[in-house]
């Protein structure tokens, strides 16, 4: 997904374009009908999630908490590196490409251009990290709530984004597939390391009946 979004948007491929413009289109068009205007704050609230000290912030503190937890530092370099190649791989892209964003305004020499989305990756690699330490420490059932957490909470960003005009439909999905990606690396590297999610807790397997002697009663 992610390399196929990356040539059509450098070969500036017209379906693509179309797809990019048919959604800012709509989300334009909903975001000015009626009684829709109370979201604005919401969606800029949102948006601003994605910025690198709330993320930072949130992931910092888990990476800190599992390593206490776990008496291991493989959280914080797993962590280290993770942050490192997304945000290599984003800010090459947007430097490299160039892609203008919804307002269509050509991106001058010193700019960096909208793809792929920043904001996105920086949302979904921090609190997608978060949530796969904290996994590690937690009950199964904790796990799960946290993943649906993170996974609703990265798509409202995404969403948001939109809303507010900031990227293009194609800068979301790509920035999602790179983080992808990359959480996938990672849980494999944590996995190696002996750090697997705990498994679900067991029932306790029922006591043997007690049989009493006749000299018992």
């Amino acid at each position: 997904m992610l390399l196929v979004l990356t040539v059509a948007v450098v070969a500036e491929s017209d379906p693509l374009r179309t797809l990019d413009r048919t959604v800012r289109d709509a989300v334009r068009d909903l975001a000015a009908g009626p009684g829709t205007a109370w979201l604005d704050g919401p969606a800029h609230a949102l948006a601003d999630l994605g910025g690198p000290v709330p993320g930072g912030i949130v992931l910092a503190a888990a990476a800190l908490f599992a390593t206490r937890r776990l008496r291991r530092a493989y959280p914080i370099l797993v962590c280290l590196g993770a942050v490192a190649v997304v945000m290599i791989a984003v800010i090459g892209g947007k430097d490299l490409i160039g892609r203008p964003g919804p307002g269509e305004s050509p991106v001058t020499a010193d700019q960096w251009g909208f793809f792929p989305s920043g904001h996105t990756a920086t949302s979904t690699i921090c609190y997608g990290l978060a949530v796969l330490l904290l996994g590690r420490v937690g009950s199964a059932a904790a796990r799960r709530r946290w993943h649906a957490g993170a996974a609703v909470l990265c798509a409202l960003i995404g969403f948001a984004l939109l809303w507010c005009d900031y990227h293009w439909l194609a800068d979301v999905v790509a920035a999602w597939a790179l983080c992808g990606i990359v959480l996938w690396a990672a849980a494999r590297i944590l996995d190696a390391a002996g750090l697997g999610a705990r498994p679900p807790a067991s029932p306790p397997s029922p006591s043997p009946p007690v049989i009493r002697s006749s000299s018992d009663r």
